[in-house]
């Protein structure tokens, strides 16, 4: 007789679990509207942001590659890091003006030869772990002394460099804190119809940005040295 109020002891047991743990949830789900709607679950912190319909076929628009100017600064010369991620915009257009250490610090401007100069950027990286590099280069011709002396300066010194686009818009690339470094190679041709010259070429890896563009308004207020006039 014992044994058998054991049993039925064990098999009570089990059916309270059984109870409580599947009809009892069922039922009140099944009865939802009695105790009103349940909303799902809110997960905030997060804004995902889906893919939009666009068309970037530059239809019945002029779209030529090609830089017209390129504007370069020392890194060291930024009194504040420029441009951060913070003072980029959803549109990816630069909001804050570059604040320079020394009011007598301008922007230097390279005249090169047409066709030389190329910005360019790459968002790669396995899926998790992508950023961007932002890529610049352009030729310098010639070996004149003013052309030697500025290249010396991009020995281990990193630089932001703002070029303007053939369609007038102005990108930035690399920044204060993650600046580019150029780095020089020079030819001096083979025979007389031969490009003699420099070419100065360097990337920064790992931005948390592309290529911000630099409106206009921001671009009139840079400080720019002017380029010497031929004697």
């Amino acid at each position: 007789m014992k044994f058998s109020i054991d049993k039925m002891g064990e098999f009570a047991l089990a059916l309270l679990v059984f109870l409580i743990g599947i009809v009892l949830p069922n039922e009140v789900l099944g009865h939802a509207d009695f105790f009103g709607s349940v909303d799902a679950p809110v997960v905030t912190g997060l804004a995902l942001v889906n893919f939009a319909s666009i068309d970037a076929q530059s239809y019945q628009e002029a779209n030529p590659g090609g830089i017209r100017r390129v504007l370069i600064m020392l890194s060291r010369k930024f009194a504040n890091p420029w441009p951060t991620l913070a003072g980029i915009d959803a549109d990816n257009e630069v909001t804050v003006a570059p604040v320079l250490k020394n009011a007598q610090d301008k922007w230097a401007e390279y005249l090169f030869p047409d066709g030389t100069a190329s910005l360019d950027s790459d968002g790669g990286g396995d899926p998790g772990y992508q950023s961007f590099k932002h890529v610049a280069e352009l030729a310098l011709a010639g070996l004149s002394k003013d052309v030697r002396a500025e290249i010396k300066k991009h020995k281990n010194a990193g630089c932001v460099i703002v070029m303007e686009m053939k369609d007038g818009q102005f990108l930035v690339a690399g920044s204060s804190d993650d600046p580019i470094f150029l780095k020089s190679s020079f030819k001096g041709g083979k025979k007389g119809n031969d490009k003699r010259g420099f070419t100065l070429k360097g990337d920064v890896d790992g931005m948390m940005w592309d290529l911000a563009v630099l409106p206009a308004a921001l671009v009139e207020d840079l400080a720019i040295d002017p380029v010497p006039e031929p004697a």
